[in-house]
């Protein structure tokens, strides 16, 4: 099973996510590095540039690794 996080876009809002469930109808995402989870229609989703995908990776990085 692949644990990678799924990124899209949300056409209706603008806004870059991390796909958190799909339920009822509806998809549950997450701003990269966290923050307020929102509902969207799959129909309003997107793939995300080559740009967008390597903004949302940098902001879903943990920083500090412990060392």
């Amino acid at each position: 099973m692949d644990s990678s996080p799924e990124y899209v876009v949300d056409t209706a809002s603008g806004r870059g996510g991390v796909v958190e469930e799909r339920y009822e109808g509806s998809v549950y995402l997450r701003p990269p590095g966290g923050g307020t989870q929102w509902a969207t229609a799959p129909e309003c989703l997107r793939r995300p540039t080559r740009e967008e995908l390597a903004r949302a990776r940098v902001l879903d990085t943990p920083v500090g690794g412990g060392r």
